[in-house]
């Protein structure tokens, strides 16, 4: 499976609620002065940087080296690392030390090898530290998928293409948890329906995180899908009279290492 491939800069300007609606980690992991904390898939580094303005010792990890460029230059007090989150190893060098707390927003459904994260991250904390996570659950994005893929068909591609997400369910994911190590404190699915930046329909948001599907797309065909993906959004009711949007549903969690 070919990995995401992010246009970093139009993630912050035209997907910019991705992270605003993260900001409620913030609260939910109550970071402290002197404490250490890991940011994974920091993204260009925003919610890194609002932790350590709060007084905190943060390493930020993404996989994105063009991410990571934006963080660096925009976020000189903060330390970030490319690093992937499923291989622990390169996890725990990256960390320089046990952690007091890890935060990720919108990362972890990225990472299809789920129990390879969670148990890297029960290796880089401290017993008794704490986990705040939002990521895409059960039903995320399921009608702006369905627009996606009656876009593949009406160009002849395979509309059954595995996409690169991962979705799990609270059930799912509180037992992997507690597989490694974690006490549950909170777990629940946020219905979050999300108005998407003028002038972005379906398919640019398509293009932004749906790479998977999106990238065999013949070029000569390629306003053919775009115009088939966004006519079926309207069908689906993802175009309202106020615009465009996107049908997610987040899964939030809070654990703590036993």
């Amino acid at each position: 499976m070919a990995a995401q491939q992010w246009d970093a800069t139009a993630y912050d300007s035209d997907f910019s609620f991705v992270t605003a609606y993260g900001d409620v980690l913030l609260d939910v992991l109550a970071a402290q002065p002197g404490e250490r904390i890991l940011d994974i898939g920091c993204g260009t580094g925003h919610q890194a940087a609002a932790l350590a303005a709060l007084g905190a010792d943060v390493v930020g990890v993404d996989s994105d080296a063009a991410m990571l460029e934006i963080a660096r230059a925009e976020h000189p007090e903060v330390r970030f690392a490319q690093v992937d989150a499923q291989d622990s190893d390169a996890l725990r060098a990256a960390s320089g030390g046990a952690f007091d707390a890890v935060l990720s927003n919108a990362a972890l459904h990225w990472m299809p090898r789920q129990d390879d994260v969670i148990d890297g991250i029960a290796q880089v904390l401290r017993p008794g530290g704490r986990l705040a996570v939002e990521m895409g659950g059960l039903r995320n994005v399921a009608r702006t998928t369905e627009a996606i893929r009656a876009g593949r068909a009406a160009v002849g591609l395979d509309p059954d293409l595995p996409s690169s997400w991962t979705f799990p369910s609270p059930g799912d994911q509180a037992a992997r948890l507690e597989r490694h190590g974690f006490t549950v404190r909170s777990i629940a699915l946020i219905d979050r329906p999300t108005p998407l930046a003028d002038g972005v329909t379906t398919a640019g948001w398509a293009a932004m995180f749906g790479a998977r599907l999106v990238q065999d797309v013949p070029a000569e065909r390629r306003a053919e899908f775009e115009a088939a993906v966004d006519g079926h959004a309207r069908t689906l009711g993802l175009l309202t009279p106020d615009g465009w949007s996107a049908d997610y549903v987040r899964l939030r969690f809070h654990a703590t290492l036993t």
